[in-house]
């Protein structure tokens, strides 16, 4: 499926950083489910993406919004 949306950059970024705090809620809240407790912290990431399709959608709203507004989409990594 695809969905074609006109937002301004304003609209996009306020959307982007309201997305963001929603999948940052959602995904504490599945992290520390019984269903994880078995797998590593490395690991749980994949597992709920895998198990809930609704986060995995929205990680890809989130990507499209990071790069319809030129951001890069992986964190940064520190390097000593």
């Amino acid at each position: 499926m695809r969905i074609e949306l006109d937002l301004s950059p304003q609209e996009a970024h306020a959307m982007l950083q309201a997305a963001r705090q929603q999948y940052r809620l959602r995904y504490q809240d599945e992290f520390w489910k019984e269903r994880y407790s078995h797998l590593p912290h490395g690991l749980r990431h994949g597992s709920i993406l895998a198990h809930c399709k609704d986060m995995a959608a929205h990680k890809k709203l989130l990507g499209a919004l990071a790069l319809a507004l030129g951001h890069d989409t992986q964190p940064e990594r520190v390097t000593q």
